[in-house]
């Protein structure tokens, strides 16, 4: 007996850095986690069907990709060479992630109720856009540990807002919220993200917003009222935790400030915080109920990471250390070949289907060599080509009229053929 207890003491201090006790609890959490899920596959389903709504367009066949269709058509049309295939973009599979609507009731009166549309009017960019809504979100409250109006979840942020100008704090997982609940108020996308020195703690939590100008997430924090750029590009968590400590150290991040810094809350270094990250895939607490215990909302539906020297923890979160799959693209669009045929005049006529990942898809647009965007009503449209250098380029637009990342393909037509 006390052998086997001399192994419990070993693995929970040493291994997984854990008292007894915790180790004891934390270990009971792992191993009903996946009981729990099997009385509760129908949420599961339900996340499965929601996310799955989220690829639009016309998706290729399974194992295809945008890059082998155009090599295929290139081998097939003589003369005809593909340029750029090393940045291709491809759609991948969609993350388990379920965004809240735009069109929610208690977002809608949250936007209409505060004018946040008024916030960010003269931006110059989007950027600017985002910046100048946190900036708003981060002087409502000052840090604190009030009652929060309605519960943690923050399901009338008008009321929380409300109470901070009257004089009630609220703290940084609050503040994190209702920022999440701004943007998805005027068509951005946005999660949360809590920060963690031992990975088990939840210490510090921020926004991320999707950018559509920079083609990813930047973590926006409206508790401490920074951002963190590194040649002025915004960094997400996953970086400010892969590489946040080293770019201070080497004086390559910029921690700027997105409004004056609160009166509760001192300016600390916040990079310790980032040590191990967590996402929740949902932003839909308030609309979609979920059944007491269902792991759908609980640690199966946690991604964490943290730096590869830091010591393993005892969790049945899902750890994902791939920044493609972490930091997952939003709005994003593949332009797939589907045929081409050369015309007497040398020409080249070429059928194309786009597909997409787009939690709010209103429509594809696309360009020919730089020309205007034109809306496409259909996931296929044709392009007639002389022969030349050419550039095709498709983007998705949001139900909020944003647009997304451009992709591109580029091409070589040969007038003479074998040429």
């Amino acid at each position: 007996m006390l052998g086997v207890l001399g192994v419990a003491w070993l693995v929970a201090s040493r291994v997984f850095h854990l008292q007894p006790m915790a180790f004891a609890q934390q270990f009971l959490r792992v191993v009903a986690t996946p009981v729990a899920s099997l009385l509760y596959r129908s949420d599961e389903r339900k996340v499965a069907d929601i996310t799955d709504r989220y690829r639009v367009g016309i998706l290729p066949p399974a194992g295809a990709s945008s890059l082998s269709s155009w090599q295929v058509l290139a081998g097939r049309v003589p003369g005809l060479e593909l340029l750029n295939r090393e940045h291709i973009v491809e759609v991948a599979d969609p993350a388990p992630f379920v965004y809240e609507t735009s069109t929610a009731r208690f977002l809608s009166d949250f936007r209409h109720n505060y004018r946040l549309d008024e916030v960010f009017r003269g931006a110059t960019d989007e950027y600017d856009s985002m910046l100048k809504l946190a900036a708003w979100v981060g002087t409502r409250f000052d840090h604190g540990t009030d009652e929060v109006p309605g519960g943690n979840q923050v399901c009338d942020p008008s009321a929380v807002v409300a109470a901070g100008a009257s004089g009630k704090k609220y703290w940084c997982e609050i503040a994190a919220r209702v920022m999440v609940h701004a943007a998805n108020s005027v068509g951005w996308q946005a999660r949360i993200i809590t920060g963690s020195r031992d990975g088990y703690t939840w210490e510090h939590a921020v926004a991320e917003l999707w950018s559509n100008q920079f083609d990813k997430w930047i973590a926006i924090d409206t508790d401490f009222n920074v951002i963190y750029e590194e040649g002025g590009v915004p960094l997400s968590a996953f970086e400010l935790s892969a590489k946040g400590e080293r770019l201070r150290d080497e004086k390559r991040l910029t921690v700027r400030n997105i409004a004056p810094a609160k009166a509760s809350l001192p300016a600390k270094d916040l990079m310790p915080y980032y040590e191990y990250v967590h996402v929740d895939l949902r932003t839909d607490w308030c609309t979609r109920a979920l059944r007491a215990g269902s792991p759908a909302g609980g640690d199966l539906a946690t991604w964490w990471m943290a730096r590869p020297s830091l010591p393993r923890i005892l969790t049945a979160r899902v750890r994902v250390d791939d920044p493609a799959k972490f930091d997952w693209h939003v709005n994003t669009v593949a332009l797939h070949a589907l045929d081409g045929r050369r015309q007497e005049d040398a020409s080249l006529q070429i059928s194309i289907a786009l597909a997409g990942y787009s939690p709010a898809f209103d429509h594809f647009e696309t360009s020919i060599d730089g020309q205007a965007w034109q809306r496409v009503e259909n996931a296929r449209y044709e392009v007639r080509l002389v022969p030349g250098d050419h550039f095709l380029q498709a983007r998705v637009v949001t139900l909020a009229g944003n647009p997304g990342p451009a992709s591109r393909v580029d091409l070589r037509l040969n007038s003479a053929v074998g040429s």
